[in-house]
């Protein structure tokens, strides 16, 4: 492995070396770099004046590999996968001009290179045998140990990329970071608020009403206290209402999360209950995207060195080459509900072999040999109890094979048990699963209750069609079948007397979902139907739409059923709705019309939708309707404006019709207490991050939003993704020209529930452009270097002697240099004192003279 240590003492001078470089290379191919070591010998007969007295000495651009002796952190890349970030040592080593990166085992290991297999697989390659890698530390060139193997050092970016051939690369699942490199954060605090309040008048009657809720949290090293509740104020009343309040940490070596306090059981077997205890589960998070979900192993045999590419539905997800014998492609990304593998064997002699392999997704799906758990204790919380029952509820879930998944778990609590076994299983006519449930309740003053549930799961994408089709379930319960969370409330009210007829227990439950993607347009349906022992009535919800456009004019037509709250009844209504843009600009406003027809009403409403703002930060809506029903007709009129601030989102409505006025007004956001101060953020996720680039006020995070870095120099990155690499990326635009951005982009895998700190290097200093000559009128030499008063590089010189350097005071001397001799180099005083801006551009303009 060779390591190469691009020139970067400068930005502006590694652009200047790559832009000469460029040139010269078109002129004559005079100038010339060797691949491995990057060296360029630069010939100054094509700069003006050619190499005669006067012009700098360019020999110091051939040197493409310096880099000073020291500690650098770093991002790190392996065949262009950030790995994470890590201290990287740098000492000189004897015959070389730059300093070396020091290399371990741990960190090659870390790397996901198979440094103890690499011998074995180079004679396996026929390549030279290389020698074993050292227990100590190795700093210089260590391309004997991995053959072909390159890593280029960029200090200027804090960028290491690794290139090592895949042959050498440890088998690990895509998508995957090493705990190692999991970013636990900083201690902060932080409450996530949305805030409303809400004023009617009714046909002379006014009512008022308040809400606020809360998402607090406090992470103290591993550990993270969070804190859900909401406060409401009507005419009925006010009061505070506590939705969770628990402590949690990940446990990496269990690949799960610990909880405790008030919190919910996870609801894959057994109907969720809020629960005040303790509970540890798995978290797929921490597995890589590859791994987790379900997709089934790809298994086939080559006959030569072959590609094999794996498509689903045309689209092709995994292309890789194999040797000769048996192959297996096991980390395939899961692809929501599936649809089957087409897998093409392209052999050496063109020979191509088709298969299929069934896939059809399921919630109790895993692959073959992972492995789901849940366990949680304490008292059952449910706000329909005053009694609380403690519970012990257990689950566990692996995968057996590609077609077969087992599953169990139970229930204890106070007079009452419960187990459940099922398998799911992956068969050419989509995903099935089957389980069945008992229970046993004892009910005071009584008989016990027993009786079972069985319940029966189907989804399939039939991708010939592009219709994805999924019973959710099919569950039919016995007469004495009791749920954890009516046991418990059918126990309390025997206890004390009352009628358990009135406690509802269901017989049948069916859940249907049905999508179709058309060419131009898609079609949907969802419903859902309910039966209970203990009452006649029978519930039934559904929702069906169709979407398509023609032109400029989108249009959809849905149904659906819902209830009405005053009457208890159901209401079926259909809508029909259009919408056409009113001008051909991008964010041209969007007018939509919509009709609808229920049992009680009919309806059209007209109206008007947009945004406005650089980044889209206004959004406004203006509507007009009519409804006629059957004993009445009244008009109304809707307006609505929302801001998406920097620091808060703001959004308020008014509406009037016959006999009524109402208005809103509502604000969101939250605010984070860290160790650089208080930061405001208009949205804020559980992970998150802080951006610290001092002097940066105005510099967008992201390539969307409205976030933007503040005049504290922070600002809040609302959404990371945990256990995953994230890239943060500021854009100057909008940030004074005083200060530069020494790196753009960061990359963090933070862990959940964490809030990480990511700090941006910035050189801050008043930008100006000097037009200098030297004394005799003639211009200063291209490319010379320009030094301040304290000897720091400020800037390069350009064509015609123009100066574009970043000062750090208002008046003082610049040193500008060409070369080694004394008499290569001048000086130029300046002092911007009464320099105003010039023109269009944001910094000032001098003159000079530069003097020996």
């Amino acid at each position: 492995m060779r390591w190469t240590v691009p020139y970067r003492s400068s930005s502006i001078q590694r652009r200047l070396a790559k832009v000469i470089h460029g040139l010269l290379l078109l002129a004559n191919g005079s100038a010339m770099a060797a691949s491995k070591t990057e060296q360029v010998e630069f010939n100054p007969a094509f700069f003006p004046g050619g190499a005669g007295a006067g012009q700098f000495d360019i020999t110091r651009f051939n040197a493409g590999n310096v880099v000073l002796p020291g500690t650098y952190r770093s991002d790190i890349y392996v065949n262009g996968t950030w790995i994470g970030r890590e201290e990287l040592q740098f000492v000189s080593v004897e015959g070389q001009s730059s300093a070396q990166l020091c290399i371990d085992r741990a960190m090659l290991i870390r790397l996901g290179i198979d440094i103890d297999g690499v011998p074995q697989k180079a004679a396996q390659a026929d390549t030279a045998a290389p020698t074993p890698f050292p227990a100590k530390p190795v700093c210089g060139d260590v391309s004997a140990y991995i053959p072909g193997a390159t890593v280029t050092f960029d200090s200027g970016e804090s960028k290491l990329e690794v290139q090592v051939p895949q042959l050498y690369m440890a088998r690990t699942a895509r998508g995957y970071v090493s705990p190692e490199h999991w970013d636990s954060g900083v201690s902060a605090g932080f409450v996530r608020y949305n805030a409303n309040v809400y004023n009617a008048n009714n046909y002379g009657q006014s009512s008022n009403s308040a809400y606020i809720g809360l998402n607090t949290g406090l992470n103290l090293g591993d550990w993270n206290f969070r804190h859900n509740g909401s406060y409401s104020r009507n005419t009925t009343g006010s009061g505070y209402q506590r939705n969770a309040t628990f402590v949690q940490r990940g446990l990496a070596p269990l690949q799960s999360q610990l909880m405790m306090g008030e919190i919910y059981t996870s609801g894959e077997m057994f109907d969720s209950v809020r629960l005040r205890g303790v509970t540890l589960a798995t978290d797929d998070r921490m597995m890589p995207d590859s791994l987790t979900g379900y997709a089934p192993i790809v298994r086939g045999v080559a006959e030569t060195n072959a590609r094999v590419s794996v498509r689903q539905r045309g689209v092709l997800l995994d292309e890789v080459s194999v040797p000769p014998g048996p192959f297996v492609i096991e980390d395939l990304f899961p692809t929501g509900y599936g649809g089957d593998l087409d897998v093409t064997v392209t052999e050496a002699d063109g020979r191509k072999r088709r298969f299929v392999v069934p896939f059809a997704s399921n919630a109790n799906l895993l692959r073959p040999g992972y492995q789901r758990y849940a366990v949680s204790a304490g008292v059952i919380d449910e706000l329909s109890l005053t009694e609380r029952p403690w519970l012990m509820q257990g689950t566990y879930q692996r995968g057996l094979n590609d077609i077969v998944t087992a599953y169990t778990g139970a229930n204890f609590s106070e007079g009452y048990y419960s187990p459940l076994i099922g398998a799911a299983f992956n068969t050419p006519i989509g995903a099935v699963s089957f389980d069945l449930t008992a229970s046993q309740t004892e009910i005071p003053g009584a008989d016990s209750m027993q009786g079972q549930s069985v319940q029966f799961r189907y989804n399939k994408n039939f991708a010939e069609t592009g219709t994805n089709f999924a019973l959710g379930a099919f569950r039919y319960s016995t007469d004495g079948f009791l749920g954890v969370r009516d046991a418990a409330q059918f126990r309390e009210t025997a206890s004390h007397g009352g009628d358990t007829s009135e406690i509802g227990r269901v017989r049948e439950r069916l859940d249907l979902s049905l999508s179709q993607n058309m060419s131009q347009g898609s079609v949907y349906m969802t419903g859902s139907s309910q039966q209970y022992w203990s009452r006649k009535e029978k519930t039934l919800d559904f929702s069906i739409g169709y979407s398509n456009s023609w032109r400029q004019v989108s249009y959809t037509v849905s149904a659906q059923r819902s209830r009405d709250l005053a009457t208890n009844r159901s209401n079926d209504q259909i809508d029909v709705t259009f919408s056409i843009p009113l001008g051909s600009a991008p964010r041209s406003p969007m007018l939509s019309t919509s009709l609808s027809h229920s049992d009680q009403q009919d309806a059209i409403r007209s109206g008007v939708s947009g945004t406005l703002g650089e980044r889209n930060q206004f959004s406004y809506g203006a509507s007009a309707s009519r409804t006629q029903g059957s004993q009445t007709n009244t008009n109304s009129t809707d307006v609505d404006l929302t801001y998406r601030g920097q620091y808060a989102e703001t959004s308020a409505g008014f509406s009037q019709g016959s006999g009524y006025r109402s208005n809103s007004f509502g604000v969101s956001g939250g605010v984070v207490a860290h160790p650089g101060g208080v930061t405001l953020t208009p949205e804020l996720g559980d992970t998150f991050g802080i951006v610290h680039a001092p002097g940066a006020e105005g510099a967008a995070v992201g390539s969307g939003g409205n976030t933007q870095i503040g005049g504290n120099g922070y600002a809040v990155v609302p959404y990371l993704v945990p256990y995953r690499s994230n890239s943060v990326e500021l854009d100057p635009k909008g940030m004074s020209h005083d200060v530069e951005l020494k790196n753009a982009s960061q990359n963090v895998a933070p862990k959940a529930g964490s809030v990480v700190m990511m700090a941006f290097e910035t050189s801050t200093g008043r930008a100006v452009l000097i037009n200098a000559t030297q004394v005799d009128g003639s211009p200063i030499p291209y490319g010379a270097d320009v030094f301040d008063e304290h000897g720091a590089n400020v800037g390069v010189v350009g064509q015609a002697g123009k100066m574009f350097v970043r000062v750090a005071q208002d008046r003082g001397e610049l040193t500008v240099r060409w070369g080694e001799a004394g008499a290569d180099a001048c000086r130029v005083p300046f002092d911007l004192g009464s320099v105003k801006q010039a023109g269009q551009l944001n910094f000032p303009q001098l003159q000079g003279v530069c003097k020996s």
